[in-house]
């Protein structure tokens, strides 16, 4: 009973870290960085930077979120390395950065700026792959003083973007901040060059894994992509400010999704088919409170920090909110589902719902503007949704539970 308690405590404490951590980088992100660059550099130009960092939030948590959640993963079965992870990290990381560069070429000048830009997506792949080391040993602790230097990096940051007019010592400064934190205190960047054994293993399912997430991260900046190109950069300023409270509050869920993940593989059972519809339904509780609390803060946000384009963009607030919180509610389930199901069944899933909302969006889009661009990813998530409940109740056993060893 002592031991239980204990772990209870435990957990809620590392819950309130992990949320901590994130609130307090976003809190700097969203309410102060972002709406003074919007102040200075206007809807139109704060547009084509927000195309350059959704570039960055595609690429650089698809290699570096998904190592890290694949090392959760794979250490349970195979005694895998920091040499492992670090050169995939690497062999993903330079040419995803520079593909990324070509794509973003007619939002920078100068050779600086293209350094800088190559400079800030590696920086931020390692820097989402760093916070495994906390991951692992459970120190959440440091997880939280991890994200808030990255905060106060962005803080600082802003300051060095005063003095010299680029926006990238903001990001660069924050990122490097956090990988200084963890080269300092850590373990995960030590003996780099050291393979294991098992370094095909990691590379191959850490490619499966960062094919999916690459898939779900262009999902969730789809906005940035499509409107951009069938619209024009106001209208991605627009959409962006819109899912800002729906984006964080799907941040929120994160932290829980790493608890959970980091649980889950601890222990050597599998959920069980009734466990995983009972958490689910779970899920769709919380996620349903987490609307609730988009619906009252959007407008309140909106009207707050960019009033400029409140009148515009007042109609859409529902609609916007309702995809975001699916979003955040299928991201759950994607983590259920990864402790007993291959990866590549994510990916097959999340590659089939990438390909229906890239054909609607750019097609409503097209027609009706930001309005049909925001039913159409609405519709898009709610079929992903269902999709991810099913495979689910397939995949998890029926009965007693499974272990890992048992499924493979």
């Amino acid at each position: 009973m002592r031991k239980n308690a204990e772990k209870q405590k435990r957990l809620v404490s590392n819950t309130f870290y992990t949320m901590g951590g994130m609130l307090a980088l976003n809190g700097v992100l969203q309410l102060v960085i972002t709406p003074l660059l919007n102040r200075e550099l206007g809807a139109e130009q704060l547009g084509d930077m927000l195309f350059v960092l959704g570039l960055v939030s595609i690429l650089c948590p698809s290699v570096g979120q998904a190592l890290n959640t694949s090392r959760l993963v794979v250490r349970r079965d195979y005694p895998v390395t920091n040499g492992d992870y670090d050169r995939i990290l690497l062999l993903f990381g330079i040419p995803g950065s520079l593909v990324a560069l070509w794509i973003c070429r007619k939002s920078f000048h100068g050779t600086f700026m293209a350094a800088g830009i190559f400079l800030l997506l590696l920086l931020t792949v390692f820097r989402y792959y760093g916070d495994v080391e906390y991951r692992l040993n459970l120190n959440y602790q440091r997880y939280f003083i991890y994200y808030v230097l990255i905060a106060a990096g962005y803080l600082a940051g802003y300051g060095i973007y005063r003095i010299t007019g680029s926006w990238l010592w903001i990001y660069l400064t924050g990122e490097a901040a956090a990988l200084i934190f963890v080269a300092a205190t850590g373990q995960v960047f030590k003996r780099f060059w050291v393979k294991s054994d098992s370094f095909s293993i990691a590379l191959n399912r850490g490619f499966f894994l960062t094919l999916s997430y690459l898939v779900t991260n262009a999902t969730l900046n789809m906005d940035r992509i499509v409107l951009k190109a069938f619209t024009g950069n106001r209208q991605v300023t627009e959409y962006y400010v819109l899912s800002l409270v729906g984006k964080t509050m799907v941040l929120l869920i994160a932290p829980i999704n790493t608890i959970l993940i980091s649980y889950l593989t601890r222990r050597k059972e599998l959920l069980t088919r009734s466990q995983f519809l009972k958490t689910a339904v779970a899920g769709c509780g919380v996620s349903f409170v987490f609307f609730l609390g988009c619906q009252i803060g959007t407008p309140l946000f909106v009207w707050l920090f960019y009033r400029n384009l409140y009148e515009q963009i007042k109609g859409l607030v529902t609609v916007v909110n309702m995809t975001q919180v699916l979003g955040m509610y299928s991201a759950f389930l994607f983590i259920l589902v990864l402790t007993f199901a291959s990866e590549k069944w994510q990916l097959g899933l999340q590659a089939a719902h990438f390909i229906i909302l890239t054909a609607a969006t750019v097609f409503a889009a097209k027609e009706y503007g930001i309005a049909g661009f925001a039913w159409a990813c609405l519709a898009a998530n709610l079929l992903r949704v269902a999709a991810v409940i099913l495979l689910g109740a397939l995949k998890a056993s029926r009965g007693k539970m499974q272990t890992a060893s048992d499924e493979k």
